[in-house]
């Protein structure tokens, strides 16, 4: 068919063109500058966005190209594209074509290619232009080509003779995304070398090096930066990042706090500060913070999530809620909103609206624990059938693995909570022959064995999860406390019981083994310091009538008794208590 020639505008040509596909609604990098990752993943339609040439008359050669380059692109044939495209361009003295043509090599990772279509441009000596240049600079970055690169660097950088901030932040980013850090450092290396002195240039030299791990020099440089100008506040984070990684954390708290004094209304720095704290583990110090960041920017999403859980970590969920509804009534963080809302209601004993939560979490990482949180509110309010129908269904939309061992875990607890000890060992055992290094698996059929007297497979099963994790606290304690408490093998039970406290000095339980086990041995006075202690910091029924008993028998009847009473309203296990109380005080 023969082709005619037309007299057409290349905008309109590109407009129409533009609606059809991927390479019509090509790459916007660098008009904003900045860069994607590598490779621009998609190009803007640059011609029709720019202002739209004089109509000129056009060849069929070029036209051809045109057209033939934008549907090899539509097509995904990027290296036929830029062929067509650099004929175009090499007929053409218009900008737009060879902006576009240039564009497409990069797109396609053919930077070579965009360096000569570009060098088109210079030849023909047309106007300077940004977004050329900018094309100019990812390729020379991405050839790792220093010296080109640096020389067109400059001249975004510097507006009306300044420095340019905003410039310099592009360029970060750039940097972090286009080439890798090495080169990355050596670009600012050469920045700074032509022009010292600039703490913005110096700045982004110690962000390279801290990156390379070089933190030394990575904090010489930052302090240098702090003394040219103390307001500068990615120094004190930077600052924060290096001494962190010398492990000088403490110093590296102290910076940040430093730049939030200096600059207590930039809710950037007090966010980090605040962060910080938490990862310090100073929580209540954090929630000040993040309260004041409320007070400056109330709808933050960020910081309502923060003093949501952070309050739930220092216990007081009650005063977590209204952070949690509020996320709800900015329709941000929702699934996260329900779930601990879900756990709030649950731990307030309201299993309906704990379940009302738990149902509107219906994806993402919070999922699959507030499916198994619903079936355990089901089980609490004896609905013992309808958890396990839940669980059962639950097991049966997880994949094998991880997810599908955490169901059966919780249907083993469901099932030994309502006393079906034999059916959770049976569950258990299933479980076991698909995973059969699983230690919470493991653990979970020790303690059902030792209920149902299988006193050999308990200690087996314990015995497997140390082979497996040898400092596991929980295993040590439960296998010394077993041995000690049918009077067996005791100074193998304190050996483990003790090495299980010298894992977790402060927990409870273990002081409890510990106390058991001394009693056992005969050694009265240890056994009521630290079961006196355990009680201390728990007190619980079962505690109590150990320590009890300990009294009783060490002649202390009077201070048994009151203790006793008093566990008759606590937590923990009462049958336990009742037990003890009945033996020596029937």
């Amino acid at each position: 068919m023969k082709r005619l020639s037309v007299r057409v505008s290349i905008m309109s040509v590109f407009h129409r063109l533009s609606l059809s596909g991927a390479v019509g609604l090509l790459l916007p990098v660098l008009l904003s500058g900045c860069a994607t990752s590598g490779a621009p993943q998609t190009l803007p339609d640059t011609v029709a966005q720019a202002e739209s040439p004089a109509p000129s008359e056009m060849s069929e050669e070029l036209l051809f190209n045109l057209l033939a380059g934008e549907f090899s692109g539509v097509r995904g044939q990027m290296d036929q594209s830029i062929e067509y495209y650099s004929q175009a361009a090499e007929s053409s003295d218009d900008p737009q074509v060879i902006l576009r043509a240039a564009y497409i090599a990069l797109y396609a990772g053919e930077d070579a290619r965009a360096i000569e279509l570009s060098d088109r441009w210079i030849k023909l000596g047309l106007e300077d232009n940004n977004a050329i240049n900018r094309i100019r600079i990812l390729a020379f970055l991405h050839l790792q080509q220093l010296e080109s690169a640096v020389e067109l660097i400059e001249k975004q950088l510097w507006q009306d003779a300044k420095l340019s901030e905003r410039g310099v932040a592009a360029l970060t980013h750039i940097l972090g995304k286009e080439t890798e850090p090495g080169f990355a450092l050596q670009v600012a290396q050469q920045l700074n070398q032509k022009h010292p002195q600039q703490p913005l240039l110096m700045l982004l030299q110690a962000r390279y090096e801290a990156n390379l791990q070089q933190l030394d020099l990575a904090l010489q440089h930052v302090d240098q930066v702090i003394a040219l100008d103390p307001e500068l506040a990615d120094a004190y984070l930077i600052k924060a990042q290096v001494l962190s990684g010398l492990d000088r954390n403490e110093e590296a708290l102290q910076a940040v706090e430093q730049a939030v004094n200096r600059r207590p209304g930039d809710h950037r720095l007090r966010l980090q500060y605040s962060r910080m704290l938490v990862q310090s583990g100073n929580y209540d110090k954090a929630l000040q913070h993040f309260k004041q960041l409320q007070a400056s920017i109330p709808d933050d999403e960020n910081v309502l999530l923060s003093l949501g859980l952070l309050t739930i970590e220092l216990g007081e969920p009650e005063n977590a809620q209204p952070y949690f509804q509020s996320l709800l009534d900015l329709g941000v963080h929702n699934q996260q909103a329900h779930y601990y809302l879900g756990r709030i209601e649950q731990a307030h004993g309201d299993p309906e609206k704990a379940l009302e939560h738990y149902a509107r979490v219906y994806e993402g990482e919070y999922w699959l624990d507030a499916k198994i949180r619903a079936a355990g509110v089901l089980a609490a309010s004896g609905q013992t059938e309808e958890a396990l129908i839940q669980l059962e269904l639950l097991g049966n939309q997880v994949a094998a693995g991880p997810a599908e061992i955490r169901v059966s875990l919780a249907m083993g607890e469901v099932l030994r909570t309502a006393g079906r000890e034999q059916e959770a060992y049976n569950l258990y055992s299933e479980a076991l022959q698909q995973a059969p290094d699983n230690i919470d698996l493991l653990y979970a059929r020790a303690l059902t064995a030792e209920s149902l007297d299988m006193l050999q497979q308990a200690e087996a099963d314990l015995k497997a999860v140390l082979q497996l994790e040898p400092e596991n606290a929980n295993a040590l304690n439960v296998l010394g406390y077993t041995l000690a408490d049918r009077n067996e093998r005791l100074e193998e039970a304190r050996a483990y019981i003790e090495k299980a406290a010298e894992l977790l000095p402060d927990e409870p339980a273990v002081l409890d083994s510990l106390g058991w086990v001394h009693y056992r041995l005969g050694d009265y006075p240890a056994a009521i310091k630290w079961l006196s202690k355990a009680f201390e910091l728990l007190p619980d029924a079962e505690i109590a009538a150990h320590l009890g008993e300990v009294l009783w028998v060490s002649g202390e009847t009077e201070k048994a008794r009151s203790i006793w009473q008093k566990a008759q309203q606590l937590d923990g296990n009462q049958s336990v208590l009742r037990d003890t109380i009945q033996r020596f005080n029937p």
